[in-house]
């Protein structure tokens, strides 16, 4: 049988300040942190206005 040792640290591997923005990076909101997108329903209404207003697509000419 292998005897194996093992070591175990019990120092931080945050300090307090990391770990109180780490705390606020997880409680914020996605779109805070990361800039992305969000959802936003009023913009179906410009979505469908825009999509009747764009011209149609150019007929193929048959001879």
């Amino acid at each position: 049988m292998l005897a194996q040792t093992t070591r175990t640290t019990r120092a931080p591997l945050a300090t307090p300040a990391e770990a109180d923005v780490l705390g606020t990076l997880i409680v914020e909101d996605e779109a805070t942190v990361s800039d992305a997108p969000t959802y936003r329903p009023e913009a179906a209404g410009v979505l469908i206005a825009l999509l009747l207003l764009s011209p149609k697509q150019p007929k193929e000419k048959t001879r």
